[in-house]
C-alpha cells in the first residue's frame, strides 16, 4: 500500500501543474480507490471511438495498455467515479506570488524575483509556472528557502482539502504508476482501420512517455 506521505507528495504534483496544461492530467478513480494520471500523448493510441487505434503500437503492457484506454473512456464519459485533481487557478498562483514578494524587506531581492514574473498585475499568464520555476540563480538561499516552505504549505493545505472533501482514506488508496516507458508509434501509411492511405508515406511517429 502507498505510504501517505508519498500520496500527499502526488497530490501536491498534481495539483502544482499548470492550468493552462494538459500535458498530464491527475485523477482518482473512486471505483478502486486509485490514483492515476494520462498523458496527453496516451490520447493517439485511440481512434475516433475511443477504441485501439489499428495503426498504432505502443510499448504499454497489455495489462496496462487496457487500463488507459479504459480510463481514458470512462472520463470522455463522464464517469463521476473518476474525479479529476484540482489545479491551483492562475489567480490562486498570482495571488501567492504576490503574498511572496510582499513579504521580501530587502528591496534588490523583490527587484530580481519580480523582474523574473513580469506583469503579475496583469491577466495575462505570466504566471502560469510560478509553483514549477525557482530563482535559485537569482535570490539567496532563504529566499529560495523561504519560497518553497510557502508554496508547500499552499499546495499541502489543497491536497488535504481535496482528502477530506472526497472522504479519502489514505490507508485505504493507492497510486497506480506505470513502470515501463511508454512510447507510441502512429503509421502513417495506414488510417484508423488499419487501412492502406492512397498516399502512402513510410514516415513513422513516435511519442514517449
Amino acid at each position: 500500500m502507498t505510504s501517505e506521505n508519498q500520496i500527499l507528495n502526488w497530490l501536491m504534483i498534481g495539483i502544482s501543474q499548470s492550468p493552462f496544461s494538459l500535458n498530464e492530467v491527475f485523477y482518482l478513480d473512486k471505483s478502486n480507490n486509485e490514483f492515476f494520471s494520462i498523458l496527453a500523448t496516451d490520447y493517439f493510441m485511440l481512434d475516433e471511438d475511443l477504441g485501439i487505434a489499428k495503426n498504432t503500437t505502443t510499448s504499454y503492457s497489455s495489462q496496462n495498455e487496457n487500463s488507459i484506454v479504459n480510463r481514458i473512456q470512462r472520463i470522455e464519459n463522464d464517469d463521476k467515479e473518476i474525479i479529476e485533481i484540482p489545479r491551483l487557478s492562475y489567480n490562486e498562483r498570482k495571488k501567492t506570488l504576490i503574498e511572496f514578494l510582499d513579504s521580501i524587506n530587502d528591496e534588490k531581492e523583490k527587484e530580481r524575483i519580480t523582474h523574473l514574473y513580469i506583469n503579475i498585475e496583469s491577466e495575462t499568464p505570466d504566471v502560469r509556472n510560478l509553483f514549477n520555476r525557482s530563482f535559485e540563480i537569482e535570490s539567496d538561499k532563504n529566499t529560495v528557502e523561504k519560497w518553497n516552505t510557502l508554496k508547500n504549505e499552499i499546495l499541502l493545505t489543497k491536497a488535504e482539502s481535496f482528502i477530506n472533501l472526497n472522504n479519502i482514506n489514505l490507508s485505504n488508496v493507492k497510486i497506480w504508476e506505470i513502470e515501463e516507458k511508454g512510447t507510441i508509434n502512429i503509421d502513417l501509411t495506414k488510417d484508423d482501420n488499419g487501412k492502406i492511405l492512397k498516399q502512402k508515406s513510410n514516415k513513422w511517429w513516435k511519442f514517449w512517455k
